[in-house]
């Protein structure tokens, strides 16, 4: 899977604050600060006035890391605070998703096992904080683990949980990218409309957002799933156009500012990528005249892509590729 530029995304994603973000720096624990659940781990729970709790989960619901990536991005730029942390060696299965180890000159140095990072953010503008819910679906004991979520969002008294996911869809990237949008409660569906996103249709497997949902219901909280439409030919490592349509959509839901200059600038540069390879390509220009026509006939729900797609899929990753090993031996 190609990745999109050497300066504007390695920037973006891969900082050494995203590296904090994600918990490569890890913290250590006293015997008196884990919870009595030994999965869980905290510093210290931080005092937030109604806070709202954004989850996303690397795996399966992340597709062109959407969700993984508007979070990061959010936690980055808002410089959010670590407080906490989900350790995994209960719910992964290893040999799919692989602990990290650190070796130097042959001598190991740290081994990084899967685990999930929360994150607070103090609002100074406005009475709503924020706590960040960053991790990776997991493989084992769903209901365990959104029940220790959802104990963490009680002991925080949040106020509303937003799940986020990405899809890939039969969507053109020359439109807006399609945020939709999953509740728990009737009454949420207002909040979907007043900020014009649309509910989706959906039967099929479900991914830890349903048991999340549910779970939520049950514990009478509030909870919105948000789902990025990825274009399902641009299969890039993760796409900064969708995320950017997304992270706009939560500030807005949320009545907060963010600096979006670092991911407009990611997302015009792959629009950039894909506006060249479409000059140059008749027939992806036949290809996304027809989604711009089905885009705003058709219902909300994940399309299977049309004939010809595994051509189109092939030609941008090509098209990406090959930019990015010119970009390299300049």
């Amino acid at each position: 899977m190609p990745r999109i530029s050497r300066t504007i995304l390695h920037h973006l994603f891969a900082t050494a604050n995203y590296a904090r973000l994600r918990g490569k720096n890890r913290f250590q624990l006293s015997a008196k600060q884990k919870m009595e659940n030994s999965q869980s781990a905290f510093r210290k729970l931080p005092d937030l006035r109604q806070p709202d709790m954004i989850i996303a989960l690397a795996g399966w619901s992340d597709a062109a890391q959407v969700a993984t990536g508007t979070v990061l991005y959010l936690a980055r730029t808002l410089d959010a605070t670590k407080f906490a942390q989900i350790e995994g060696d209960q719910f992964y299965d290893f040999s799919t998703t692989r602990p990290e180890v650190t070796i130097d000159r042959g001598v190991i140095n740290s081994l990084q096992l899967p685990h999930n990072s929360l994150f607070y953010w103090k609002n100074r503008k406005a009475d709503r904080d924020l706590v960040f819910f960053h991790g990776i679906e997991p493989h084992f004991h769903w209901q365990k683990f959104v029940d220790t979520i959802l104990d963490s969002a009680s002991n925080l008294q949040v106020r509303r949980i937003y799940a986020l996911g990405g899809l890939y869809d039969n969507v053109p990237h020359t439109m807006e990218p399609r945020i939709s949008g999953v509740v728990n409660k009737t009454d949420l569906l207002a909040v979907l409309k007043k900020h014009n996103i649309e509910p989706i249709n959906y039967r099929g497997p479900s991914s830890l957002h349903g048991f999340l949902l549910s779970s939520c219901a049950q514990r009478n909280m509030e909870a919105i799933s948000l789902w990025g439409h990825a274009p399902f030919y641009v299969r890039v490592e993760t796409n900064p156009m969708v995320c950017l349509g997304l992270v706009r959509k939560l500030t807005e839901l949320m009545e907060i500012e963010i600096d979006l200059t670092e991911l407009i600038k990611a997302g015009e540069y792959l629009q950039d990528m894909l506006n060249r390879l479409l000059a140059d390509s008749e027939e992806l220009q036949l290809y996304i005249k027809k989604l711009e026509e089905q885009y705003e006939i058709e219902g909300i729900g994940p399309r299977e892509p049309s004939p010809g797609a595994d051509r189109i899929i092939r030609e941008v990753e090509d098209f990406l590729r090959n930019q990015r090993q010119k970009g390299e031996t300049e």
